[in-house]
């Protein structure tokens, strides 16, 4: 693979590499060009806040000297001499001679230590006449001495009449015009709380030499010009030679403090402006910016021929480099030639896309190779520990040669299995058109275990199968004796419910067996799982049975016939609030002290489901009972038989007519508010609803399926129980407060409905 050869190949990486180098050459060519430009730009920057430093002193200076001006200003415009003349109706000249010669007399009288104040007057419009501090007159005879310019009389007149509110001219300047010509003048109408009606003009001359002297003096070490402008615009002093409005528009100074630049290279010009707060006169300075960018020369001759330098011998360097580096490049493609590949090298594409192909052709084949050896191993793992938990494998060790073939490496020999039902999918699994069911079927279990694992973190070791489409754990303990390792796993699997109930909305009910040793023990523990799991039915889906925590009661469900029969009343007098508490005791005395087995619970509920089903057959109702033989768990079972006994008693109150029906409720409350008086009988109770014995005794029969005398002995004894057993009083004073003579009738009601003494039932 010669040079000639490498060239004529239009994608090769040698003219990339090439590029590459160049564009790092560039890198440092470009941050010079940036530094250079940034410097002249500081550079720019440190002249303008030099050149506002000095017009900042300059203003200083100015606003300390013109407050003098305007201080004499206000001494004159408070006279009281002045203000008088000034108000004074009076326009002949010659009646007012002796306020006028008084005037003169104070103005002698003022001290002015200000150099740069050089004479003042005032000016009257009423006399048309002129008050200085040596003499007063008309103003026709003293615009000779006052004015020493080419102001011409009615100009100096026209800017005598106006109202000033304290303010800086040049007087002389014509209107419209910026340029410097004309005497410096401070002027401000009198009287000053209504200038606008001016009845007189203050006028205090300045010296504009010694201003542009002393600006001259700040200026020394700078190489510019400043102007110094009024409201206006109109230049009122400056340095320069030249005119301002031939270089900029004064109406570009729009802010206080700014810089502008005007013109293009070496002739620009660098302008930098302030304005004073004080006497609202701006400060402008004129650079030019070839004196400021002098010593800047030599290091941009210097940078530009650096520059070309860098590009000449960077480019020969780069293409040495650039071969050099290639060679290795050149030999990996021969290699990978003479190997074992699908396409050979095509010059279309460069080296390293034909180098990366054919690594990612063969990183793939070793994928695919992997992913099948890794999903033989799950499956054939799966059903080896199916298998194994079931017993079918015989006396083996845990360090048979299968576990270590199939991956199965034990931490140690102790081991509890979790069993987890999917009790209900939640969101997990949405099936679209056309979406693998199969695939989506087995998301649930894939994401359980993850999760499952995750939690359990390095402290134990899992291995998965599924028995039964139950997901099955088998989890290796590594430390036995540490700590309790069922309340553990029961921790862990309460969040791993509480993450799936609140992101998936799933039920998963969990089984945790106690922890065993060697592969018997893992079928022992297995099926403890099972037997744990079965305890469902009693505890509800979606809770964790441990089976350590099973209460284990060798006995028949309790379900006497009698109150079977009480039910099967209630259900057909209507009575739902008798026959649902009814139903709630009879559960709770099932399992309130231990618990019967899963199978006798089965026999209990297939019991009680009978019962309201024959039950609702004798009555004919319509209702569905066909739900109640498919509950899986007793709570399940109470909550459709409540449903039913609610939509029957319901259907029977309809036909029986509510007027029986307030009538049974209304004997029920008296003998419920009566029972502890002794006189209580079916007369004394028909006597009060105003209704015959015989037919109240017929009517609470047929709506409540038992007599009225019955009731009532079985509401006292409900009451007796109360205060026997909790409030701990002794059989004849219960007696007494429950509406019995004596205790003898109480203790034979007791043993009538009770089948014991109230003396034993106490204990």
């Amino acid at each position: 693979m010669n040079v000639k050869r490498v060239l004529n190949t239009r994608n090769s990486i040698i003219y990339t590499q090439i590029l590459s180098y160049i564009l790092i050459l560039l890198i440092p060519i470009i941050f010079t060009g940036i530094v250079y430009f940034v410097t002249v730009r500081t550079i720019e920057q440190e002249t303008n806040r030099a050149n506002l430093a000095m017009l900042k002193l300059v203003q200083l200076n100015m606003d300390n000297i013109l407050k003098d001006a305007e201080r004499l200003s206000f001494d004159i415009a408070f006279n009281p001499d002045i203000q008088l003349l000034a108000t004074s109706q009076e326009t002949n000249w010659n009646n007012k001679q002796y306020e006028v010669s008084q005037i003169v007399k104070d103005f002698k009288r003022m001290n002015i230590t200000n150099g740069y104040i050089d004479n003042f007057y005032v000016y009257f419009k009423n006399l048309d006449a002129v008050i200085s501090s040596t003499t007063a007159s008309r103003s026709n005879y003293m615009y000779s001495n006052l004015v020493n310019n080419d102001l011409r009389y009615e100009q100096w007149i026209d800017t005598l009449q106006n109202a000033y509110n304290g303010r800086y001219i040049s007087i002389g300047n014509k209107t419209n015009s910026n340029e410097d010509s004309g005497a410096l003048a401070y002027m401000r109408s009198i009287p000053i709380s209504n200038w606008e009606k001016s009845l007189a003009t203050i006028v205090i001359l300045l010296n504009k030499e010694r201003f542009t002297e002393m600006i001259q003096n700040i200026q020394s070490a700078q190489y510019g010009s400043i102007f110094i402008l009024d409201q206006d615009n109109n230049i009122l002093a400056s340095t320069a030679s030249f005119h301002l409005s031939d270089i900029l528009q004064v109406d570009e100074l729009k802010r206080s403090d700014n810089m502008l630049v005007k013109g293009q290279g070496k002739d620009s010009l660098i302008i930098s402006y302030t304005k004073s707060d004080v006497s609202q006169l701006k400060y402008v300075s004129i650079v030019r910016r070839e004196i400021v960018m002098e010593k800047s020369e030599f290091t941009e001759k210097l940078m530009i021929a650096s520059i070309i330098l860098c590009l000449i011998f960077g480019g020969a360097v780069s293409v040495l480099l650039t071969w050099r580096n290639y060679n290795p490049v050149r030999n990996l493609i021969r290699i990978v030639q003479n190997g074992k590949i699908k396409n050979p090298y095509d010059r279309s594409s460069n080296e390293y896309q034909f180098i990366y192909e054919a690594i990612q052709d063969t990183l793939q084949e070793k994928e695919k190779i992997n992913l099948k050896l890794i999903q033989q191993s799950s499956v054939v793992r799966a059903d080896f520990l199916q298998k194994l938990l079931k017993g079918k494998f015989g006396n083996i060790s845990v360090h048979h040669n299968a576990f270590y073939a199939l991956d199965m490496q034990f931490i140690s020999g102790d081991f509890i299995v979790v069993l987890l039902s999917i009790e209900d999918k939640g969101k997990l699994i949405s099936l679209g058109i056309g979406d693998d069911f199969e695939a989506k079927s087995k998301l649930p279990s894939f994401v359980i275990t993850n999760v499952f694992e995750e939690l359990l973190g390095q402290r134990y070791k899992n291995f998965v199968t599924e028995i039964d489409e139950k997901i099955v754990f088998l989890v290796n303990l590594q430390d036995p004796e540490a700590v309790d390792h069922v309340q553990e796993l029961v921790n862990i699997t309460e969040e791993l419910q509480s993450f799936f109930r609140k992101y998936y909305n799933m039920i998963l009910t969990v089984s945790i067996s106690d922890a065993h040793t060697g592969i018997h023990g893992m079928q022992e523990a297995y099926q403890e799982a099972v037997e744990a799991l079965e305890y469902k039915l009693i505890a509800g889906n979606g809770k964790i049975i441990s089976f350590q925590s099973l209460k284990y009661n060798v006995r028949d469900y309790f379900y006497p016939l009698e109150k079977e029969q009480k039910l099967v009343n209630c259900i057909k007098s209507g009575e739902f609030e008798k026959g649902k508490q009814l139903l709630d005791d009879i559960i709770r005395s099932n399992f309130i002290d231990g618990t019967p087995t899963a199978e006798m619970t089965r026999y209990f509920m297939f019991d009680l489901a009978s019962t309201v089903v024959k039950t609702v057959k004798e009555i004919s109702a319509a209702e569905p009972v066909e739900k109640l033989f498919e509950c899986e768990t007793v709570a399940e079972l109470q909550a459709e038989i409540t449903n039913t006994l609610s939509s029957v008693c319901k259907h029977i109150q309809s036909k029986t007519g509510n007027r029986s029906y307030e009538l049974s409720r209304s004997i029920i409350e008296f003998v419920n508010s009566h029972y502890g008086e002794v006189t209580l009988n079916i007369a004394m109770i028909a006597e009060n609803l105003g209704i015959t014995p015989s037919y109240m005794s017929k009517l609470f029969k047929e709506q409540t399926g038992e007599t009225l005398p019955d009731y009532i002995n079985k509401v006292r004894l409900e009451k007796a129980k109360v205060l026997l057993r909790e409030e701990k009083l002794n059989i004849s004073d219960a007696a007494v407060k429950v509406g019995y003579l004596n205790s003898n009738a109480l203790i034979r009601s007791f043993k009538k409905y009770e089948g014991v003494t109230p003396g034993k039932y106490k204990e």
